[in-house]
């Protein structure tokens, strides 16, 4: 790296932001605003301490501070070092930045913005009419910086009012700074201003970090310079620290936290077989020897509530998996990709001995109390009220921090630290472990991990004996959020099982279950929308993957988007992600679509609408719809009982301009799909004629239960699967795999309909 042995850059220059963005750091920066308006960035509202200029910032025009003011501090003014000391050419010579170039740059690295606003009554270039805050807000709207990873602070909370009452602003977090001699009043007079975070001027006491903690705010004292003071501050529990040494700080921090557990040993061949699902098959290969693009691996996983009772029993059931489907075809010569399905760790909630009660609800689905008699989902809406109960005092801790919510929400919400030690670290570790990316997806709340000692005993889970940290949630609101761990950490920082994470995505829009459970969707317009969809280049290959947990793979244009019919021309596809999430990931390059499925409902329906035909429009969809341009769709099937709940459903991976080897082409369906059905009991809409019958477009379909049939003999069949039942098929669904290599630019003619 340019510069990498170079300690000492000019203070707030762009020099100092690239170095610290290319190290994946939160770039702090202060605002002052020029003579026309422009927002520049600057600690002090009087050019002379740190650069060669003197008189007020507001005194001159960017131009003029362009042409005449050179940055002359190396490092801090506290330094004899100045940068006019350096050649002409060294990358540390530097003028005043504008807000908008450093704005560039964090979007550039994908890192978080620390944002102060610094109009303060104390400074001689106060602003009493506000114009100050609404500059700083048009160049940060016009930067398109998505206010999600963005945090605003002050020592004046009405420097940050404007901001809080601009719904544009709503995804940004609030911070309140406060000096020595007020850092008592921090805790108090953030939380009645709305904050996220306070930051103190440290050091700091633990019962401010404990006050401030029970109030829901995170701590992140200035400015920590020494590593004696960043030891003391990590292990005093705050959350983050601000430094002009962030490498320093990262390297001490990162020494003085607990250590991320260490992973057990591979299961054995004898354990994995016992692991296995009844109803295990072979995977469906195709392989191909071109090497642009990944392996990937789409598992069809068979839950089962005796997989969670511990996490390693959890662990144990994903890592055979792999063991199973991935580890004897893993690609030498290209990146590894383990798909797994949508709401794969939410499961795991009942994990452990306070949820012993809860798990025999789940294994016992047709004498569940109180739904004798009662159609689905009420067994499911029994065990998540026994969870409930589970996990009353973690509820009962974020509801006097967060204020109450409904009882499902509040119960994914407690579960955060299960969560955590539980699916989230056993993919991270198999990702490292087997040098493969993972994908997964769970209902849960942003965290971080905390060592804070109250918050341990009000969080961790209580089986874990002499925890040191605990996962907690920072807000209150629950996302279906998919992650895509990779096989190296990409931070020392944060969460241990957050370090490998590459990408996440939160879903929107929402299906009515999950509005039932009072999820919180995902942005839907702006930039944080935008960054919600962005694909994500896979490494080493022409791959660009954006994610769409289910429903989204089927927002095209509302509802019931026709086939091959564009929107209006007027409409921009970004502008409304829940509405036109496809389209605004086509706009956005994406070539491979990950469709991670958890279908709540029987794959062979019996209410008139047929789900295989209905899924045609998406996973055959994304590559045959000639308004979108993606190469690939990958979707992931979660199958099993959960209670009453059945989930099914057939993996597959498909491709645009599929047509199989000359005279030896395909064609195949999901089942029951051979033709379209006009009359009762099947009354297909007519507008899915384009989804029925054969498709070539398949490279590999998992088989379901049971070969082909007529949807009435389909339907017997998915009557026995179905909880309860009784039948010897009961719960007896495919366990499997589909395995393909996807090459750029796409192979029309390799074999298809594998499977």
């Amino acid at each position: 790296m340019k510069g990498k042995q170079k300690p000492l850059y000019p203070e707030e220059s762009m020099p100092a932001f690239r170095h610290a963005a290319k190290q994946g750091f939160v770039l702090e920066m202060d605002t002052r605003v020029t003579s026309d308006g422009r927002v520049v960035l600057m600690h002090d509202s009087e050019l002379d301490r740190t650069t060669d200029c003197s008189g007020l910032v507001n005194s001159k025009t960017l131009a003029e501070i362009r042409k005449d003011c050179e940055i002359d501090v190396l490092g801090t003014d506290i330094r004899d070092d100045t940068s006019k000391q350096l050649g002409a050419k060294d990358d540390r010579r530097a003028h005043v930045p504008t807000l908008a170039e450093a704005l560039r740059v964090a979007m550039k690295f994908g890192v978080g913005v620390n944002l102060e606003i610094n109009n303060y009554g104390n400074n001689p270039d106060y602003d009493a009419t506000g114009d100050f805050q609404r500059r700083v807000s048009r160049q940060v709207k016009d930067s398109g910086f998505p206010p999600g990873d963005l945090i605003l602070q002050s020592f004046a909370p009405g420097n940050l009012a404007l901001f809080q009452e601009d719904p544009y602003f709503a995804d940004a977090k609030i911070s309140f700074l406060t000096l020595a001699s007020l850092n008592d009043i921090g805790p108090t007079v953030g939380s009645s201003i709305g904050a996220d975070y306070i930051s103190p001027a440290w050091p700091v006491s633990a019962e401010i970090i404990q006050k401030a903690h029970s109030l829901g705010m995170q701590v992140v004292p200035y400015t920590i310079d020494t590593p004696a003071e960043v030891r003391d501050a990590t292990l005093a529990g705050v959350d983050a620290i601000i430094s002009d040494d962030p490498a320093m700080a990262r390297r001490v921090a990162v020494k003085a936290s607990p250590k991320p557990p260490t992973a057990p040993k591979p299961p054995s061949r004898t354990t994995c077989r016992r692991v296995a699902a009844a109803n295990s098959v072979p995977p469906i290969r195709s392989f191909h020897r071109k090497d642009s693009g990944p392996r990937m691996f789409a598992l069809q996983f068979k839950q089962d509530i005796a997989n969670v009772a511990t996490y390693r029993d959890f662990r144990t059931k994903i890592e055979c998996m792999i063991r199973t489907y991935v580890e004897p075809k893993l690609a030498d010569d290209r990146p590894n990709v383990v798909a797994l399905n949508e709401d794969v760790g939410v499961m795991t909630l009942a994990t452990g001995s306070r949820a012993a009660g809860t798990r025999e609800i789940f294994g016992d689905p047709a004498n569940i109390p109180g739904c004798e008699g009662v159609p689905s989902p009420c067994g499911i809406v029994q065990a998540l009220l026994s969870l409930d109960g589970d996990y009353a005092s973690q509820e009962a801790a974020y509801s006097s921090r967060f204020g109450g919510s409904t009882p499902f929400a509040q119960t994914f919400l407690a579960g955060t630290d299960t969560f955590g030690r539980g699916w989230m670290q056993t993919f991270s570790d198999l990702a490292k472990r087997y040098s493969v990316y993972i994908v997964g997806s769970n209902n849960q709340a942003e965290f971080r991990e905390s060592i804070d000692p109250t918050e341990v005993a009000a969080f961790a889970d209580p089986d874990v004996k002499g925890a040191r940290s605990a996962f907690v949630a920072t807000s209150p609101e629950i996302h279906n959020e998919a992650f895509l761990w990779g096989p190296k950490d990409v931070t020392k920082d944060g969460p241990a099982p957050l370090r490998n994470v590459v990408y996440s995505n939160k879903k929107v829009p929402l299906t009515d279950i999950e509005n039932a459970l009072s999820l919180t969707p995902g942005p839907s317009s702006g930039p944080d929308a935008i960054e919600n969809l962005r694909p994500y280049r896979i490494p080493g290959t022409k791959a660009k993957m954006s994610i769409a947990t289910s429903l989204p793979a089927f927002a095209y244009d509302g509802d019931l988007s026709p086939f091959g019919e564009p929107p209006a021309a007027t409409i921009d596809p970004c502008s409304d992600t829940a509405t036109y999430y496809m389209l605004c990931v086509d706009k956005l390059g994406a070539n491979l679509v990950m469709q991670d499925e958890a279908n709540p409902g029987p794959w062979a329906s019996a209410d008139g609408s047929w789900q295989p035909l209905e899924w045609m429009g998406s996973s055959w969809r994304a590559v045959a719809d000639p308004m979108v341009d993606f190469d690939y769709n990958v979707t992931p099937f979660m199958v099993g009982n959960l209670a009453d709940l059945e989930f099914d459903g057939q993996t597959s991976i498909t491709q645009r301009g599929l047509k199989g080897p000359k005279g030896k082409s395909k064609r195949c369906h999901y089942v029951g799909n051979s033709k379209l059905l006009t009359a009762p009991p099947d009354e297909d809409p007519s507008a899915y004629g384009v989804y029925a019958g054969g498709k070539r477009e398949f490279l590999g379909l998992a088989p379901w239960v049971s070969a082909d049939a007529s949807r009435a003999k389909l339907r017997a069949i998915g009557e026995q699967l179905a909880p309860g039942s009784g039948s010897p098929r009961e719960n007896d669904y495919v366990e499997t795999a589909v395995i393909a290599d996807l090459p750029f630019p796409p192979d029309p003619r390799r074999p298809n309909c594998r499977g």
